[in-house]
């Protein structure tokens, strides 16, 4: 995703104002908040809010975590309608993908079983009925095999105004539905009417394979020549990509996603297996779509069309890629020592460059084996943007040579490898007959406009220290993500209630399924919830660059990450109860005092291996009573 939905619930919705809705008897008792557990029976207080943290920790029970623990905890709910009703809850949009709220699920299940009945329809008129003879034809000429027929269950819409209705009617689906759907349109006199008719159809799916919508060829010269389901409640043209739920298995084992433009060009690639293939439903690419094919891709193939109108859809689609790509945040300190944000991308972006006046569809089928070549072929991204973007630039005129280095100063940023960023500042500086220095001040200038400096975005110190330093929590979900086998054992015994991160402790959760026990990190990546997946793939980022480490190294890592884990929760907590105790004192609050003692003894107890051991020459709160 291109933002954290996580982080933006956390920074707006308080924990206190939270956890006072549910715990009426939470008081503020100095700079913390104090009242009965909502999780065990209690008569003395001992669960604790601590709002400069955005944390919370009962010294009775053991449990603690953000606004995201306890809500899943007082609510009895999972990771997933924790987001959900958060997010509703601080006015948070969740994008597409995310789960749909309760009340619409029957309604969006039974548009996906109509859009379902009419596929069934569809290819039943091609594949059996008179109708649909028309449409065997088209499919016979343009060489398409029995077996693409039945994989992306290709189908024909008879030219009559009332054909899928009449089915629809036999199965109890009404007009309305049906319109609902995006299958019938309204006559205006009352009524309704078949929305596609004498045309080739192609089911569209979500990435789980549900039939959401449909896209139809016409026959003949009839307008439009496609037409494609209307925008619904389960259909969105610009979040979808054709064939994703038949290719992501293949993108995962090529590395590799190659985005073609029109169905044909899919069905083509597929049928002579080439299965990593997509359409992108439009020339242009969308922030969602770029989304929804990166996961599983370290490289993203366009081969889209290859007149001038074509080459600036590309180009738009790179600069979609540029903004969904965000790699990690690297806090790169500059001369003055001021911690910066920079943006780096990691997935891989190159261009095919098809011959003029031809499409996918026509290559491959002409010569299939040529296809791997061809997609070989495929320039880097940058290449093509600058031959683009710098071919009828007119040297003579400085304007038009300032708004290409400045629209192309943002990508050359974002370049991580200083070496291939300095080439093609040189390429480009060639190009348009400018000194390398002014190229180059340009891309740093983008830099800094596009990250402001930790001290101008007024992010704190600690903030910067955390991000700077990798925290540790997410450095021991890391490895076990990474090296599952090696560090079983030790998930198996991390206290979960020391994972202040909810992402964290879902993923936890998942890894110790034994199910699971089986597949690598890209693919149980793959099957997570899109906002639980980003965050593994940012958790897996941060590994990368790390030196070979043999078995055990990695085994005794987790261990003492577990153990530094724990000592870090265990610090945390009696820097809070030492700041109340400082409190209690200088209000000269005796209940306090005794609470605090016995919150000291319950962490004692609870984390006895990092309590240091008892003095023979100094008294605390553990010595006896003489």
């Amino acid at each position: 995703m291109a933002r954290d939905a996580v982080a933006e619930i956390r920074e707006r919705i308080d924990v206190v104002d939270l956890v006072q809705s549910y715990v009426p008897s939470l008081k503020k008792t100095g700079r913390n908040y104090k009242g009965l557990c909502p999780f065990h029976q209690e008569k003395t207080p001992s669960f604790i809010v601590f709002p400069d943290s955005q944390n919370f920790h009962c010294f009775g029970c053991g449990k603690g975590g953000d606004v995201f623990t306890f809500f899943m905890l007082v609510e009895n709910i999972e990771f997933r309608d924790a987001l959900r009703d958060l997010a509703r809850r601080a006015g948070v949009e969740l994008e597409i993908g995310a789960p749909p709220q309760p009340e619409h699920d029957a309604h969006r299940h039974r548009l996906i079983e109509v859009n379902e009945l009419a596929a069934t329809f569809f290819h039943h008129v091609l594949t059996n009925s008179s109708h649909g003879a028309a449409g065997r034809q088209v499919i016979s000429d343009r060489g398409v095999s029995p077996g693409m027929i039945e994989r992306f269950k290709l189908g024909f819409a008879p030219d009559g105004w009332d054909g899928l209705l009449n089915f629809l009617a036999s199965r109890d689906v009404s007009g309305e539905l049906a319109a609902d759907a995006g299958l019938a349109q309204v006559r205006d006199n009352g009524g309704f009417y078949d929305r596609f008719r004498h045309r080739l159809m192609f089911p569209i799916s979500d990435r789980e394979g549900n039939t959401i919508g449909f896209g139809g060829r016409a026959l003949g010269d009839a307008m439009p020549k496609y037409l494609n389901s209307p925008q619904t409640a389960i259909f969105d043209k610009s979040t979808i990509v054709y064939a994703l739920d038949l290719a992501r298995e293949p993108i995962r084992k090529a590395s590799e996603v190659v985005i073609v433009e029109g169905y044909m060009d899919v069905i083509a690639a597929h049928q002579f297996g080439y299965e990593n293939v997509v359409a992108s439903m439009g020339t242009a690419l969308t922030e969602y779509q770029v989304q929804a094919v990166k996961r599983g891709a370290d490289r993203i193939v366009l081969a889209l069309d290859s007149d001038a109108a074509g080459q600036m859809a590309t180009l738009r689609g790179i600069e979609t890629m540029r903004d969904s790509l965000d790699g990690e945040l690297l806090p790169t300190p500059d001369a003055a020592g001021i911690i910066r944000f920079e943006r780096k991308l990691k997935t891989e972006i190159a261009v095919v460059q098809l011959p003029s006046g031809k499409d996918p569809d026509e290559l491959i089928r002409r010569a299939p084996q040529t296809w791997p070549e061809i997609v070989a072929t495929a320039r880097p991204f940058m290449d093509f943007t600058i031959d683009t973007l710098t071919s009828s630039v007119d040297l003579s005129n400085a304007r038009q040579k300032s708004e290409i280095v400045t629209k192309i100063a943002p990508l050359l940023q974002q370049i991580p490898d200083r070496i291939v960023q300095g080439h093609y500042v040189t390429m480009l500086a060639r190009r348009l007959g400018l000194d390398d220095r002014l190229v180059l001040a340009e891309v740093r200038k983008a830099g800094i406009n596009q990250r402001p400096s930790a001290q101008r975005a007024g992010v704190s110190p600690e903030a910067v220290q955390k991000v700077a330093r990798r925290s540790t929590e997410d450095y021991v979900v890391a490895l076990f993500l990474r090296h599952p086998g090696l560090t079983s054992d030790v998930l198996n015994r991390i206290p979960i209630e020391e994972v202040t991160d909810v992402r964290n402790r879902e993923l936890i959760r998942v890894l110790r399924d034994e199910d699971l026990s089986d597949l690598t990190p890209e693919q149980i990546v793959i099957g997570l919830d899109d906002e639980l997946a980003d965050h593994a793939e940012r958790l897996l980022n941060t590994l990368e660059g790390r030196p070979e480490q043999f078995p055990g190294q990695i085994h005794k890592e987790s261990e003492e990450m577990l153990m530094k884990l724990g000592k870090e929760r265990f610090t945390f907590l009696m820097r809070q109860l030492d700041i109340t105790l400082k409190q209690a004192l200088v209000d000269n609050d005796r209940d306090a005092l005794n609470a605090v003692k016995v919150q000291i003894g319950q962490l004692a107890e609870r984390h006895r291996q990092y309590y240091p051991p008892p003095s023979p020459y100094f008294l605390d709160s553990r010595s006896p009573v003489s």
